[in-house]
Formats: C-alpha cells, sequence, structure tokens
C-alpha cells in the first residue's frame, strides 16, 4: 500500500480520501506543518512502476495539536462519537427489505452478533489497545484492520478526531499534493487558504471571540496563548478594547447582551473573574436566554487561592489589618492571581496577600484584591520575555493560573 497515499494517524490508515481533501480537514493544520519529501516512483507505488523522481507534500502534526485545532472547528470529541455510532448503527441494519430473506454468510453473523451492544466507547478503547494479530477472535473482530474498516464510511475530521481520542500522541499525516520537476508553491499556503473558506462559508467553524473583563486581561491571556498553545493562536480570538474601551465586570454583561441581540455568529467567550464583583455583576443576567454559540464563564477555581493569605479590616491590635489564611476563589480571583507563585512572591518568599475590600449584600461576601497589582504585572510581563526569549523556561516557571484559564476557554464548547 501506498503510505503517502490517505489520512494516517501513526500506522493507523483513517482514509484514503478518495473524495479528495476538504476544507476542514486542511484546517485542522497549519502551513508550517507542510513537508516536501522527494521520492522515487519505485519506493511509492512499488516494482514495475519505474523510477522517476517526484515530489510529495505531506501535511504532518502531532496528534494532540490536531485534536485541539479540530475541536475549536467544531469537530468535538462529542460529534466524534456521536458519528462513529451511527456508523456502527448502520451495519446493525438491514441491507434488503424485511420481505426478502437473505442468508448471512458465518462471519456476517459473528460480526452482527459482536456489534451489538458495541459503541463508539468501545470502539476507542479497543483501538487504544489493539494490535495487529493479537485479538482471540476467529474473524479478528477488534484487531486494527478490522476497526479502521469501520470507518469507511466515515466523514474523514470526525474519524480522524475519534481515532486521536485512541491514539492523542500519533503522528497525524495527509498527502495533499504530489508533481514532478520543481517543487510547487501553490500548496504552501493551502491550510491559511482552507481557514479563509471556511470562514467565508461557514459561520459555524468561524474563530472562537474572546472578551474579558479589561485590556489587561488580554494583554496576558494573549500572548499566554501564543507561547503556550502557538498551535491554537489563528482560531482563537481576543476582543480588541480599542472597540470596547470601557473595563469591568458591568459593561462585560452589557456587552455580552449586545453580541446576543446582534445575532454573532461566531462561538464567543464571555470571561470574567473570579470574585464578588464579577459574581455581583452576572446576578441580572439571564444565562438560560443567550443564544448557544455564547458561554459566560468565570476564571476557573484555583489551588494556589484554596489557602491563600489576607489581610482583614484594621483593629486596635492590629491598625494595619488582621493577617490570615482563607479560601479565596470566587471572592478575589482577579487575573493577577492567576500569573504564577513567582510573581506573586515578596522578596522574603512570602505572597502578597489578599485585602478585603468592600462587602457585597447581594451575594453575601467579601471582595477583595491581590496587594499592589502593579508589581505582580510588571514581574508576569517580566517571566514572559525571557519565557519567549528562551522558551525552555517555561517548565521552571508557574504557568499553572494561566493555562488553567486558557484550557478552559479551549474547550469550552467541547
Amino acid at each position: 500500500m501506498n503510505r503517502n497515499e490517505g489520512l494516517w494517524v501513526g500506522d493507523h490508515q483513517i482514509s484514503r480520501l478518495r473524495d479528495g481533501l476538504d476544507d476542514p480537514l486542511v484546517a485542522a493544520f497549519r502551513d508550517e506543518m507542510l513537508c516536501c519529501e522527494e521520492i522515487t516512483v519505485l519506493d511509492a507505488y512499488g516494482p514495475g512502476t519505474g523510477s522517476s523522481e517526484h515530489l510529495v507534500y505531506t501535511l504532518r502534526g502531532p496528534g494532540h495539536s490536531i485534536a485541539e485545532r479540530l475541536g475549536l472547528l467544531g469537530f468535538t470529541r462529542e460529534a466524534a462519537l456521536e458519528h462513529v455510532d451511527e456508523l456502527l448503527r448502520e451495519k446493525l441494519s438491514p441491507v434488503f427489505p424485511l420481505s426478502r430473506k437473505v442468508e448471512l454468510t458465518p462471519r456476517e453473523e459473528a460480526e452482527r452478533d459482536f456489534l451489538k451492544g458495541y459503541s463508539a466507547a468501545d470502539w476507542v478503547r479497543d483501538l487504544a489497545k489493539a494490535q495487529p494479530g493479537t485479538d482471540p477472535h476467529l474473524f479478528g473482530f477488534g484487531e486494527p484492520a478490522w476497526l479502521m474498516a469501520q470507518l469507511r464510511h466515515a466523514y474523514p475530521p470526525l474519524a480522524l478526531r475519534a481515532a486521536l481520542l485512541a491514539v492523542p500522541d500519533g503522528e497525524v499525516a495527509v498527502c495533499v499534493h504530489e508533481s514532478e520537476g520543481d517543487p510547487d508553491h501553490s500548496v504552501l499556503q493551502l491550510c491559511s487558504q482552507a481557514r479563509e473558506n471556511l470562514h467565508s462559508a461557514a459561520t459555524e467553524h468561524a474563530p472562537l471571540v474572546v472578551l474579558t473583563e479589561g485590556s489587561t486581561d488580554v494583554a496576558i491571556l494573549k500572548p499566554a496563548l501564543e507561547l503556550l498553545y502557538p498551535h491554537l493562536t489563528d482560531l482563537v480570538r481576543f476582543m480588541d478594547y480599542g472597540a470596547r474601551p470601557q473595563g469591568g465586570a458591568g459593561p462585560l454583561v452589557t456587552a455580552v447582551r449586545a453580541f446576543a441581540a446582534a445575532g454573532i455568529a461566531n462561538p464567543v467567550i464571555a470571561l470574567f473573574d473570579n470574585d464578588t464583583a464579577a459574581s455581583e455583576a452576572l446576578r441580572p443576567l439571564a444565562r438560560n436566554t443567550l443564544p448557544n454559540n455564547i458561554k459566560v464563564m468565570q476564571y476557573p477555581p484555583l489551588e494556589l487561592a484554596s489557602d491563600y493569605p489576607t489581610l482583614g479590616p484594621p483593629s486596635i491590635d492590629t491598625p494595619t489589618g488582621s493577617p490570615t489564611r482563607a479560601d479565596v476563589n470566587g471572592l478575589a480571583g482577579s487575573i493577577e492571581l492567576y500569573l504564577g507563585k513567582d510573581t506573586l512572591s515578596l522578596p522574603d518568599g512570602n505572597l502578597r496577600p489578599v485585602q478585603w475590600r468592600s462587602y457585597s449584600s447581594a451575594c453575601q461576601q467579601y471582595q477583595g484584591e491581590v496587594t499592589d497589582k502593579k508589581a505582580v504585572q510588571q514581574a508576569y510581563v517580566a517571566k514572559l520575555a525571557q519565557a519567549q526569549q528562551d522558551p525552555t523556561l517555561i517548565n521552571t516557571q508557574d504557568w499553572a493560573g494561566v493555562r488553567a484559564i486558557l484550557n478552559a476557554v479551549i474547550h469550552a464548547f467541547e
């Protein structure tokens, strides 16, 4: 079999792509994932085919990156599993009218029995552990060749997403062009062109738009996405605050209502702080009336914030405020609290405390914020610059909080 033919994950051929490439599959890759290899016809097609050389253009990408890109393009885990379930159900449907008696071969009988109660989740499980020739079943059910055969009529992007649930670390490869002679430069922007086609033709594949409480959040999260998830930057867009200069939780609620009323087609996430002020602003928003493409989220709970130093109101004994520790999730979770222990630490190693501010009678809880936010932001800017200069430093820095926010955004519509 020609290894350059079709769509592959690792050693598994997902589809032969007999109907050609379509934009959603190509858009799952980036232009820089295109590889040009020079091979002979003999290497590609075997003996008797000649020895002339030709160029093969192949898109290659790591499975986890392609899976995340597929998810943001609308090919979610749930959609992939539902698609495979539908294919399996079709295998059990009668091929001929019920009035016509048809004798099945022993293998067909055995396969129908095997498929009864067999689901997409079973398919993913079996592919994850499958090895050629190791299945004891007489007809090889559950072996890789049989599992791949179930995808014969599958839609390639959904088939690929399903396969990546089983082999998330496999390399994804698809041959997009072959030519003889000089390199063909027309394919160099194939992926970006496919994305543009999708954006103009189908709103369901439009980039994810993220709204935040203010420009500071964007200035922090946008470069973090570029640093930590560079393969997703063209599919996630943070709102330009030149278009909405007024910040805060209240104005963000107003923006959500405006987006819903305008019928914005893009998937939209309104991202609020994990604090009392945001909870209070969100109280009058009827979330159940929002369209399905708009999600309202607060920053996720943070482990570091579950036991954090705080300063209470001053007293005679403690005129600068009484120090104590508290779970400040939902009370003081502005973006600064998520910038890492290395940016929140004082020179003596202690964390900058949260200062309790006003009391919300509506939420019946206090609002707090990290002291000296400006210093925390400056420490983050320095850390970001170091990581941009030398990405190996990422593993020695604390990005847990920022990753938690970005992961919540990336997988919000999964």
